[in-house]
């Protein structure tokens, strides 16, 4: 089958230390252990995705090392078309993870050949993937490569995700061709300058000035929050005791990716807040498991828990 969601993704190996808290500027801290598992925002949502019943294709870029090697390998165990996957003269990229006692985390990347995408390239593997429906992006990869993959999914009526994680001055490139667009309440008050606890509204209307049909903006313990130009709704979050964070947010892009792929012909505000809701459940499961794409669950772990 002809994958129905594609990853323009960030793929990187972790490294990643236990710790009591996240530690203050210049400060040394004893931590309890060390892992290191693969991971990136886009490969985490492209896994999540695949875990869940979805075909997909990952379009991006690792180091001609041995952990390209080895992310390689892990796509094609998990079914994921590596077709448009390169290799690059910069290394495979890296991310440096701290978690807390409380399974909050902070996460420095380090791009590597996750910058080295060639734009054309991106553009043309969305020619080449002719079921696709729905094209997922983050800011961690190559923008100029997700801006042409984006404008060609466009061009075909294929809907773009864009996750504005972790934002900088390129996102305004993205907004225009994004039809839905997640957030965390950081990365919200980092893109509108308004608070979600009393700006959503205010602020998700830049958002759809810049073009996004659909603002959803990820509250942690609180749920999320979806809106259109017109209506906005809460989903709850389901309540876990949370062991880490790390990889929560990839799997609930990965996850409405994935319901919002199954929705024949264009999707109502309605089907998107249905997929925000399956999106949830997911990510309830990520956050009492530690690590990226170990705990990525499959559509029957989810129905069961």
């Amino acid at each position: 089958m002809s994958p129905a969601v594609a990853v323009v993704a960030s793929l990187n190996v972790d490294h990643i230390v236990q710790a009591p808290r996240i530690p203050e500027p210049g400060e040394t801290l004893m931590g309890f252990s060390t892992s290191r598992e693969l991971g990136g925002k886009g490969g985490n949502q492209a896994v999540a995705a695949a875990r869940l019943g979805a075909e997909v294709a990952v379009i991006g870029c690792v180091g001609q090392d041995e952990d390209g090697d080895e992310y390689r390998q892990a796509l094609l165990a998990e079914g994921v078309d590596v077709a448009h996957l390169r290799r690059s003269a910069l290394p495979t990229g890296r991310a440096a993870i701290t978690v807390d006692a409380e399974g909050v985390n902070s996460i420095v990347v380090v791009a590597g050949a996750n910058a080295d995408i060639p734009a054309a390239a991106a553009e043309a593997a969305i020619g080449e993937l002719p079921g696709l429906r729905v094209v997922v992006g983050q800011l961690e990869a190559a923008v100029d490569a997700t801006e042409r993959a984006f404008a060609a999914a466009r061009q075909r009526g294929v809907l773009t995700v864009l996750n504005t994680a972790p934002v900088d001055d390129l996102a305004g490139k993205l907004l225009p061709l994004s039809d839905v667009v997640v957030a965390n309440e950081i990365e919200f008050r980092q893109l509108t300058g308004q608070d979600p606890a009393g700006g959503l509204r205010h602020g998700s209307a830049e958002l759809f000035a810049a073009g996004c049909r659909w603002v959803i903006v990820t509250l942690g313990a609180e749920g999320c929050a979806v809106l259109d130009a017109s209506s906005s709704a809460h989903i709850p979050a389901v309540a876990v005791r949370a062991v880490d964070t790390t990889a929560a947010g990839d799997s609930f892009v990965g996850a409405l990716a994935a319901r919002l792929a199954e929705i024949p012909g264009e999707p109502t505000t309605a089907d998107v807040v249905a997929a925000c809701g399956f999106a949830a459940k997911v990510a309830a499961v990520v956050v009492t498991r530690h690590g990226a794409h170990p705990s990525l669950p499959t559509l029957a772990e989810v129905l069961d828990a």
